[in-house]
């Protein structure tokens, strides 16, 4: 068995992470690391369609961005990011603040839930990322759809929050985003 030979943790801050092996996905949640477990098929071929998806029609959207903190040891890597606005000298950068993002996709395979609905949630929100979609298997667990669960950003008393504007079928969202793009 190989060991995956780490610095010691306690001194790991987001920029560091761009520096680990290879073959792994990364987070830290406020300094403490998180090593993401591999994704299912499922979740990357629905992955592949929502990419696709929202670039068909213009969106500037990429896979495994980092989304920045606010203290040097805090980040989270959504699936799946629409940014707004690139800064210059892209190869600087492997996180960007929250304001630089109007949409992140979070997917959620089976058995490896990592707080989609909860904390991931609430981080994203705390970041004024205006848009957060969550996206899970169909009940009846097709290999071809998924539910999109569409997330607006509120102010609920006081404090950012998401609020569930619409539940879709990813096959609904990929006919109207067609619609979109032949008339555009």
């Amino acid at each position: 068995m190989t060991g995956l030979m780490l610095p010691p943790i306690e001194q790991l801050d987001v920029d560091d992470l761009a520096s680990l092996p290879e073959g792994y996905r990364y987070e830290l949640h406020e300094g403490n690391l998180v090593i993401m477990t591999p994704s299912s098929y499922w979740h990357k071929v629905i992955a592949r369609r929502l990419l696709l998806m929202l670039h068909a029609v213009g969106a500037n959207v990429l896979q495994d961005p980092g989304v920045r903190g606010d203290r040097p040891r805090d980040n989270r890597l959504p699936d799946l990011g629409v940014v707004s606005h690139l800064p210059p000298g892209l190869a600087a950068y492997s996180n960007l603040p929250g304001s630089a993002f109007s949409l992140v996709i979070e997917i959620v395979s089976e058995h490896s839930e990592n707080g989609e609905y909860t904390d991931k949630a609430v981080w994203y929100a705390q970041r004024g990322i205006p848009e957060y979609w969550i996206v899970e298997q169909t009940p009846d667990r097709a290999d071809d759809d998924a539910l999109v669960l569409i997330h607006r950003l509120t102010l609920s008393g006081g404090h950012p929050a998401y609020v569930r504007e619409q539940t879709r079928l990813l096959s609904e969202l990929d006919t109207e985003y067609a619609a979109k793009r032949n008339t555009d």
